[in-house]
């Protein structure tokens, strides 16, 4: 556990615009940063990071084994000697626009029980009124 948070830390360590033989690549899809990660440079603006794979260019590329050889091997992964790093990403369409159907749904509602209470209230204040007028011109004889 120590040891992948060591990589970490140490992953968030490499710019490459400082070290200009560090050469990174996106990896992966933009995601939305973790709650306690949201303090991080890499989740600025948008909170939203992506994935890089960073590997230093100035080391020699390994030596490749010919195919006589009595015990080949596969070839190196170039996934060796890379470095995980995040970078900040814009903004995910998917979750923008579920974002806008969300705001759109609740304004829907929030209309709605407006105009239900607008009406509610219309018909009740018209009722009262007509009582009222129906008790002054004398149609409603009161109890009592």
């Amino acid at each position: 556990m120590l040891l992948c948070f060591v990589n970490i830390i140490h992953a968030q360590e490499v710019d490459p615009s400082l070290n200009p033989s560090v050469t990174c690549r996106a990896f992966g899809l933009c995601e939305p940063c973790p709650h306690d990660a949201l303090h991080e440079p890499f989740c600025h603006p948008f909170g939203n990071r992506q994935l890089m794979h960073c590997s230093n260019t100035t080391t020699t590329p390994p030596t490749t084994i010919p195919t006589d050889h009595p015990h080949p091997t596969s070839t190196p992964s170039t996934a060796l000697g890379e470095t995980p790093a995040w970078q900040p990403c814009g903004r995910i369409p998917t979750q923008e626009r579920a974002d806008f159907y969300e705001f759109v749904a609740c304004n829907l509602f929030f209309a709605a029980v407006a105009i239900g209470v607008s009406l509610v209230r219309s018909r009740r204040i018209e009722a009262h009124q007509a009582r009222r007028l129906a008790v002054r011109i004398g149609l409603v004889r009161g109890g009592g």
